[in-house]
């Protein structure tokens, strides 16, 4: 289990992307764009020290969506994704 949730994904992208998502809302089918995508991932860094790439939030497309990516691809979750 990573240390990244689905409230932190959902709120990243409200603060990104000026953007109010459910865990099963597509986030770009909601309007978000690349941009927005490289902020949440600025703001998640700082929050939590964890670099998530960028290819797990067009993969996950949803804030459940991308957890569940962060925690197949590690065994402890996003501390070792993209390394």
């Amino acid at each position: 289990m990573s240390q990244i949730s689905v409230p932190m994904i959902i709120e990243c992208v409200r603060k990104a992307a000026d953007k109010e998502v459910a865990a099963d809302t597509d986030i770009f089918s909601a309007g978000v764009d690349s941009l927005a995508v490289l902020r949440c991932r600025a703001l998640l860094k700082e929050q939590t020290g964890v670099k998530v790439p960028g290819h797990v939030f067009f993969g996950g497309r949803t804030p459940a969506g991308i957890v569940a990516m962060i925690d197949a691809q590690s065994p402890i979750g996003a501390q070792h994704v993209g390394r």
